[in-house]
């Protein structure tokens, strides 16, 4: 039987409230959870939980604004679109780019993520394996992507709870841990923009705009679900992991949670959060790259990329061309990073795209908004102040 692939003009809207929350939820958990505590803490220490706050607070901030222009223009492209309808063109096409840029660096780091905990001697050729795995799913478009995605986020939810309980329930943990130690405002501002890179997938919804129901409605309610969840998962597993290793031993480890359960209670099933790293990782780059396609395919729509990018597969529902394209490139550039670098980078153009999102509500009419604006001025703020202490810190 021949398959017939045409082009497209849209997308068809077939997510669900549960399957846009299971998209959120595995576009978050784990991309920076089994990895960020390392460099969080050789900036600030125990002191890392501040930076989580900080980065949880404008994670929400940036997710209402998000949420907000989602619910307005429920297209395929998120704050491209956004920007295009409210600032012009100038201003999408920045922040087209620095999606696409800023993501693909994510993509690399949360391969390399991958590849440290499953297969640590030959991590890069193991996350080059999981983006050639991921790219051939995300053929099969969105709506096999979110039932995918939920045995993930089940999967490694249960490792983690159970990574969690085995820490605190050890005799040698210890609820009261020095959380001011290593705290100032140089390490306050870096380790928080280094925790930003954690969050980053609240948005990913917004990207599949154009293929959810009732858009209005479940956009919204999915994005500051799933992130709600999330900051509440991150939280519990930081502080589990402080109270049971000193935060020296593990900033130059690449699998941080493994040192911390390797001396818990249940130590014998430490395998577990190597099993759950792989998982998380995979389970975000499952949503990541097409997230990145749907962006390619709205700058392709307006000439800024080439037309055949827009392509659109008449059975599947996926952007293929699209799809395939950046998982090379993600490929590429696996060979030439390594995971802390890609990470500050990544959260540096990823921090420009939420001001971008950001300045856009602060624009709309107060009648169009559905939180008070202070929000988004906020959330411009803490995003320019990041991304400026994370230049900072790349030029020196």
């Amino acid at each position: 039987m021949v398959i017939q692939i045409t082009k497209m003009k849209n997308f068809k809207r077939t997510l669900t409230l549960r399957n846009s929350i299971f998209l959120g939820l595995s576009s978050m958990i784990g991309a920076g959870l089994f990895i960020n505590i390392a460099p969080a803490a050789t900036i600030s220490s125990y002191s890392l939980l501040f930076g989580l706050l900080i980065a949880s607070v404008l994670a929400f901030s940036n997710a209402s604004s998000s949420a907000q222009l989602a619910r307005l223009y429920p297209e395929a492209g998120g704050t491209y679109i956004y920007a295009r309808k409210v600032l012009g063109n100038s201003s999408s096409l920045i922040a087209g780019t620095t999606f696409i840029v800023g993501k693909i660096i994510s993509s690399i780091a949360i391969a390399l993520t991958f590849g440290h905990y499953l297969y640590p001697s030959s991590h890069k050729i193991a996350g080059i394996a999981l983006v050639f795995i991921i790219g051939a799913v995300s053929y099969f478009g969105a709506s096999k992507t979110a039932s995918v995605a939920k045995w993930f986020v089940y999967s490694v939810l249960g490792i983690l709870l159970f990574y969690i309980f085995s820490v605190v329930s050890s005799d040698n943990f210890d609820f009261a841990i020095p959380i001011t130690k290593g705290l100032t405002v140089e390490s306050l501002l870096l380790s928080s923009s280094i925790w930003f890179f954690a969050f980053t997938g609240y948005s990913r919804l917004a990207t599949f705009g154009e293929e959810v129901e009732n858009p209005e409605t479940i956009i919204p309610k999915a994005i500051l679900t799933g992130l709600g969840i999330t900051v509440s998962i991150y939280f519990l597993t930081t502080y589990a992991t402080l109270g049971i290793i000193n935060p020296d031993i593990i900033q130059n480890s690449l699998t941080p949670l493994k040192v911390a359960f390797d001396i818990s209670r249940f130590s014998n099933f430490s395998f577990l959060i190597s099993i759950a790293s792989t998982i998380a990782t995979a389970s975000v780059l499952l949503a990541l790259i097409p997230g990145i396609s749907r962006v390619v395919v709205a700058m392709s729509r307006d000439n800024y990329l080439p037309n055949s990018l827009s392509s659109i597969h008449s059975k599947y529902n996926s952007a293929y061309i699209a799809d395939i394209l950046v998982s090379i490139v993600v490929v590429v550039g696996i060979l030439y990073f390594d995971v802390v670098e890609a990470i500050k980078l990544s959260s540096f153009f990823v921090l420009l795209y939420y001001s971008i999102t950001n300045y856009s509500v602060i624009k709309i009419k107060e009648s169009r908004r559905l939180y008070p604006v202070i929000t988004a001025y906020f959330g411009l703020f803490g995003c320019l102040l990041l991304a400026s202490s994370l230049f900072i810190n790349l030029i020196k």
